[in-house]
């Protein structure tokens, strides 16, 4: 009897390493999605570069309210993609909150629930990325804006980044106060 019991568990540890090993030689399918480790796309020189900007103001009712300030570049749904090569520049944004990717934007606009952002200092991010979530970038920097919060703050917004500004060619770096 001792001996049928040492084989059951034998066996049974065997199985269980493994299929452990098994597992862990599997790609993870959702390792990475931080912000970092979406593909970019290197947009041709003879095409001018989508701009981005970020503002961000306290919702009256709650929570926050977030704009994004694009040009050059059709922020849509993939459902009206278009293979235009005039339209080369489309896709949609994706909104990373400290760090951690929290939705594709279609649009200019997005209420951000309190909830998601924890108290004190916040990191709103925005990417621009192609229907397929390549980041576009430009001399291989990814083309994106950040917000610096400070919730507890009056001026809710500390600093400003973006790689592809709007109001010039050069990435700015903004900090935002009452005497600005």
């Amino acid at each position: 009897m001792k001996m049928h019991r040492f084989f059951i568990v034998g066996s049974l540890a065997w199985i269980v390493s493994a299929s452990m090993v098994a597992q862990a030689a599997q790609p993870n399918p959702h390792a990475g999605h931080n912000g970092d480790q979406h593909p970019v796309i290197e947009i041709p020189l003879h095409i001018a570069a989508p701009r981005i900007e970020l503002d961000m103001s306290r919702d009256d009712m709650s929570g926050y309210n977030l704009h994004i300030d694009y040009d050059r570049f059709e922020l849509e749904s993939p459902r009206y993609a278009n293979d235009d090569s005039e339209q080369f520049l489309e896709g949609h944004a994706h909104l990373y909150i400290n760090g951690e990717k929290i939705q594709r934007l279609y649009g200019p606009d997005l209420h951000i629930p309190g909830k998601l952002l924890k108290p004190g200092f916040n990191q709103v991010t925005v990417t621009l990325n192609a229907h397929d979530h390549s980041t576009w970038s430009r001399g291989g920097k990814r083309i994106l804006a950040t917000l610096f919060v400070q919730l507890d703050k009056k001026e809710l917004v500390l600093h400003r980044f973006s790689t592809s500004p709007i109001g010039g060619n050069k990435a700015i770096a903004k900090v935002s106060g009452p005497n600005n």
